[in-house]
């Protein structure tokens, strides 16, 4: 008898055991993704495709927005850590200065994806992957775009996203790199709008002043927020300069059909939502060998007037 009652209670042990480990296989995955500025419109579709993968595939996704701000993109990461979700996915202002969160993030052995924006990894930070354009890729692509339109020849204005992003850094960098086969074009000027439209409005008006006709050939933006300065050189009689943009909402792209603006490179926001939570579901899952490391780059087309037709706008109306 005592020896059929053990066996019972281990069989009951052991399939309490299994009963556990299975309700465990069955729970969701929890997901923090913090974006560091929801407000841009960039980030609509990328937040958007994100939580319909999330959906989709049956795990818990919880996106915080930073407000532009390092100290609060930091709190929501520490916010992520005390509730223990099993990965973060992180979209940060600062490359080196979100780094001492990420590093709380992987002493909590809670692996971290960088989205969009890249993280510092010299320090000692450690990330899964990068999901999203290789910037310095993009701006050589913006360089080789601009030697197009003006037959490698000629004056340009440049404005920037917020001084010391990651792609503010690497998309300046691989426009210099690819410009140093060009020697006969001139960065003849360079300011920042941080990816605001109302500021490289401004930063157009500015350069349209300085520089009279004949004086400056192209304004190549790091962003598309310049659309707006494209229009209004238009109105203001000067054709003479050349619009180029970086991504492809759908006011740049009713610009280039319009022909106020000559290109983009076309930075679609949405795979880039929906690759990272499927990275984090087969990293999570065990299936490591299959996400693309360190980087998982995403095409970069140029878009034209020539083939806008083929490209739907990647946000907006």
């Amino acid at each position: 008898m005592m020896k059929w009652t053990t066996i019972a209670s281990v069989a009951a042990v052991a399939l309490i055991g299994c009963a556990q480990w299975a309700n465990a296989a069955d729970k969701p995955y929890r997901i923090g993704f913090m974006v560091w500025d929801t407000a841009q419109p960039f980030y609509s579709n990328m937040m958007k495709a994100a939580r319909d993968t999330a959906k989709a595939e049956g795990v818990s996704l919880d996106i915080q927005g930073g407000k532009a701000d390092l100290t609060t993109e930091i709190s929501l990461v520490q916010q992520f850590i005390a509730q223990q979700v099993d990965l973060i996915l992180l979209t940060a202002s600062d490359p080196k200065g979100i780094v001492p969160a990420v590093r709380l993030a992987n002493a909590a052995n809670i692996p971290v994806i960088a989205v969009n924006t890249r993280v510092d990894t010299s320090g000692g930070a450690e990330i899964v992957t990068y999901v999203g354009a290789d910037d310095y890729a993009f701006g050589q692509i913006q360089g080789k775009l601009l030697a197009q339109a003006i037959g490698g020849k000629g004056k340009v204005a440049y404005i920037m996203g917020t001084l010391g992003m990651s792609p503010q850094l690497n998309r300046k960098a691989g426009l210099e790199d690819t410009l140093k086969s060009y020697p006969d074009i001139k960065l003849v000027e360079t300011q920042v709008a941080n990816w605001d439209s109302a500021q490289a409005l401004a930063v157009t008006q500015d350069f349209l002043s300085k520089y009279p006709e004949g004086a400056l050939d192209v304004i190549l933006d790091q962003g598309p927020e310049a659309v707006n300065g494209a229009n209004f050189a238009v109105q203001h009689d000067r054709t003479d300069v050349k619009f180029i943009m970086g991504d492809y909402p759908a006011n740049v792209r009713n610009a280039i059909l319009k022909g106020t603006v000559y290109g983009t490179v076309n930075q679609d926001p949405s795979p880039q939502g929906a690759n990272a939570v499927k990275d984090a579901i087969l990293w999570l899952d065990g299936h490591k060998d299959a996400v693309p490391q360190p980087n998982h780059y995403l095409d970069l087309p140029i878009v034209t007037k020539e083939n806008a037709d083929k490209f739907p706008a990647a946000w907006g109306d």
